[in-house]
């Protein structure tokens, strides 16, 4: 019996969207056992990508895999030699945070205003905006440096990013962004992005509540003055989908669709 086995991982992440994942392989009486440990605090998506020679996999033409929260040993697939073959297996893969195969989520949820009762603050670009949001489904609220930025619905703190100063108006500072990443019971996640250095109040792992205070407004990264960007999204291997979401206004009885340059304050 001879295995030939090789492994590659593909893809390209962003800060926002790299994931803490592993994928590995044991022996067994037949072959061998493909594992996946995922230390992240939400669902990540799996694309496998299997070549075999003279073997049978156990989920036959599947491709994709999705690895639950902290999972240790998640199983993807059994790899069974074919009696009295010489036989080889390679594989590489791409991952994404969340459940790519989650086909709907909540389009009508109320999202509440990201910022404290009794604040009105600008949307100075709305969705497809002209100078940062082409093709994007985002919000940006002029807003001082060292506003209480709150979590916009409940969800689940995934990443945290705090450590940048620097700013500019050029895309190539995106890398700067200081942001949270908040991962939600419908699969969507959501970005407050461009925040205060070294600001966060919330950590990876923090089971959160709407309202909850996640840190403070900033101007870091591609930014051209103190504001929040907020974001909410649908994962994918190739791209996120971003979506538009209604939130609250005024008293909160009611849900809109923000609109570019106009002001919203908060009642409730």
């Amino acid at each position: 019996m001879k295995f030939i086995i090789a492994f590659f991982l593909v893809g390209s992440f962003t800060a926002a969207n790299s994931q803490d994942l592993k994928v590995f392989w044991e022996k067994n009486d037949l072959g061998y056992t493909l594992f996946a440990k995922n230390d992240e605090y939400c669902p990540v998506s799996i694309s496998l990508d299997l070549n075999i020679t003279n073997i049978v996999f156990s989920e036959g033409d599947k491709k994709i895999f999705i690895v639950p929260p902290k999972a240790e040993k998640f199983q993807i697939g059994k790899l069974a030699l074919i009696p009295g073959k010489g036989g080889n297996f390679s594989y590489k893969y791409k991952s994404v945070l969340g459940d790519i195969t989650k086909a709907e989520y909540e389009k009508d949820k109320g999202y509440d205003l990201p910022f404290q009762k009794g604040r009105s603050f600008n949307v100075f670009q709305g969705y497809n905006g002209s100078f940062s949001h082409q093709n994007e489904n985002s919000i940006d609220f002029t807003m001082p440096e060292g506003t209480e930025v709150l979590a916009a619905r409940d969800g689940m703190v995934i990443k945290v990013v705090q450590n940048n100063t620097q700013s500019c108006a050029e895309k190539e500072c995106k890398k700067y962004n200081n942001f949270i990443l908040v991962y939600h019971p419908d699969g969507t996640f959501a970005e407050y992005v461009h925040l205060k250095f070294n600001s966060s109040k919330v950590k990876p792992g923090d089971a959160i509540k709407v309202g909850t205070l996640l840190g403070l407004s900033g101007n870091t990264g591609w930014s051209t003055g103190p504001h929040l960007h907020f974001v909410c999204f649908i994962p994918g291997f190739d791209k996120r989908n971003t979506v538009q979401t209604k939130f609250k206004t005024n008293t909160g009885t009611s849900l809109e669709y923000l609109v570019e340059k106009k002001t919203y304050l908060k009642e409730y």
